[in-house]
């Protein structure tokens, strides 16, 4: 039903001189929900309203600072010295005027978490659910392992590996829940690297002391604090809905530095609110901070007009990218990110990259490149698989283990159903036990990519074909001997993989290339060109 408040106020007092009427509240500011995309994603609505909450009268503001960031309305609250005042305080939050179907969420650290934990394990402190989040760091106590929080509550609780808290239990007895007792426990590491406790609620522990997730204590721990902020803030994006766009970010700076090479638009990707850096671990090339990053990417990231970026995966989380790429070019010119120091070889090089983009307040934070940096110079001809060192050689090794662009081609191909039981471990010796041509001894042959795909079939094929002359009883040592000169002469190149190169090669022409970028463009010179 349609309302015109302006023809209530006419009919209730008639226009006469004097009259003293107007509206002095009307909802229309507020949520509607009476409106058709009410509760959407894309409906408008206020910033989730987030509570941290600790013992001390002041908190760590880079904390606070960081969850502002990510779009939160963030209020500190103080514990106190009564913990019967502060459980006033907690009812008192469920009270306050929120929007419609609006929730709230708390973040508690140390005493104050673990009366949290306490106090909203029962779910008659939670009248109109509209607490939606608790997460806990380092409580010094937590409720009985085995109870579930009520659903209504998101919860997360970090713990510190080694440190003796109190877990409270509750006796059972004819289906009655009996008296509580609460016992001081040493917290476990959890099972795998992530620390993962098996309770009725969410939990992990950390290789860290109590406090090492605030930056202004002597306990904090940047590697622990990093992986639980993770964790926290992915629980907060699920609890409210409120996801950000990771994805369109990083693909600004993705075209920035391979295709439109525009400097501006690179930079400005980066967050300007913490030190951003960019590292390529196996060479350590890259920058840290604004300055750096605005140095090396305008004189020292180059790359020849052949490189080629094709995506194989992309996993996004709640503050960080992962992208797996395989990237292909000739070596026509210095690459410094991934070849520094080395000319141009003139050699094609396919080789898999894993991208790892930290992001904080929607800008990159961090980029970690991870790529197989033996394989790179296998390709150019500066590492060769043979030549092992005399000290390792009278120890047995008679080969580096290493390989060419193989790798980067076997996942760009992907994998068949019909390879089943045909994995690629001709490095291992003893794997293929018939001990055929180049396998035997773990003595495979590393390509530098000429034709590898065909050869790889080949090797694939003539597998098959021995299994297949083995069930119809025919000789096995003629098999071999077969297989082993099919295997020999694999190591020359054959006409079929010369036809396969020239192939490729025209296929590098008629790509897109990359637009090079003059060595001694800045910001300025971007902006004006």
């Amino acid at each position: 039903m349609n309302v015109d408040v302006q023809k209530i106020v006419k009919a209730a007092v008639p226009e006469s001189e004097g009259r003293n009427v107007r509206i002095v509240s009307d909802n229309m500011t507020r949520s509607n929900y009476r409106d058709q995309n009410f509760l959407s994603s894309n409906y408008p609505r206020s910033r989730p309203k987030l509570y941290i909450t600790a013992e001390s009268d002041e908190f760590d503001q880079s904390t606070l600072a960081e969850w502002r960031d990510e779009g939160f309305e963030v209020e500190y609250l103080s514990m106190g010295p009564s913990a019967d005042e502060y459980r006033r305080k907690l009812r008192m939050l469920s009270k306050k005027k929120m929007d419609p179907c609006a929730t709230f969420g708390i973040v508690a650290y140390g005493d104050a978490a673990a009366v949290c934990l306490e106090h909203y394990h029962v779910l008659d402190n939670n009248p109109e659910f509209k607490l939606g989040l608790l997460i806990a760091y380092y409580p010094t106590a937590i409720p009985d392992p085995k109870g579930h929080f009520p659903s209504s509550i998101s919860v997360l609780v970090h713990l510190a590996a080694g440190d003796e808290i109190g877990v409270t239990t509750a006796s059972q007895m004819v289906g009655i829940q009996g008296k509580r007792r609460t016992r001081r426990k040493k917290v476990e590491s959890g099972i795998g690297t992530g620390g993962t406790l098996r309770l009725a609620y969410p939990t992990y522990a950390y290789d860290a002391e109590p406090g090492f997730a605030e930056q202004d204590l002597d306990e904090y721990r940047r590697v622990p604090a990093e992986l639980a902020w993770s964790r926290s803030l992915a629980a907060a994006r699920k609890a409210f809905n409120n996801h950000a766009d990771l994805e369109g970010v990083l693909e600004e700076n993705v075209q920035g530095k391979f295709f439109t090479r525009n400097l501006n638009q690179t930079l400005s990707t980066y967050t300007a609110h913490k030190s951003p850096h960019v590292t390529h671990i196996p060479t350590l090339t890259g920058g840290i901070g604004a300055e750096e990053l605005e140095r090396f990417y305008s004189q020292f990231f180059e790359n020849p007009p052949s490189m080629k970026l094709t995506l194989i995966s992309r996993t996004i989380g709640a503050d960080r990218v992962v992208d797996e790429v395989h990237v292909r070019f000739k070596h026509t010119q210095e690459v410094p990110w991934i070849l520094p120091g080395v000319p141009a070889t003139g050699k094609r090089v396919e080789v898999l990259v894993v991208s790892i983009v930290g992001l904080r307040g929607g800008k990159l934070y961090h980029e970690h490149v991870y790529w197989d940096q033996a394989s790179v110079l296998v390709q150019i001809g500066l590492l060769d698989p043979e030549l092992v060192p005399d000290e390792a050689r009278k120890n047995g090794v008679k080969r580096l283990p290493v390989v060419g662009r193989e790798a980067a081609r076997r996942v760009l191909r992907g994998w068949d159903p019909e390879e089943e039981g045909e994995a690629d471990n001709e490095l291992i010796p003893g794997w293929n036990e018939d001990g055929s041509g180049d396998e035997q001894d773990g003595k495979a042959k590393v390509e530098d990519g000429e034709g590898s795909k065909e050869k790889s079939d080949n090797k694939k094929l003539e597998k098959k074909d021995r299994v297949k002359k083995e069930s119809h009883g025919k000789d096995s040592e003629k098999k071999r001997k077969k297989s082993s000169s099919k295997s020999k002469g694999a190591e020359k190149e054959s006409p079929e993989e010369k036809e396969a190169e020239k192939d490729s090669e025209k296929k590098d022409s008629e790509e897109k290339t990359l637009p090079q970028r003059p060595k001694s463009a800045t910001v300025e010179d971007e902006s004006s060109a």
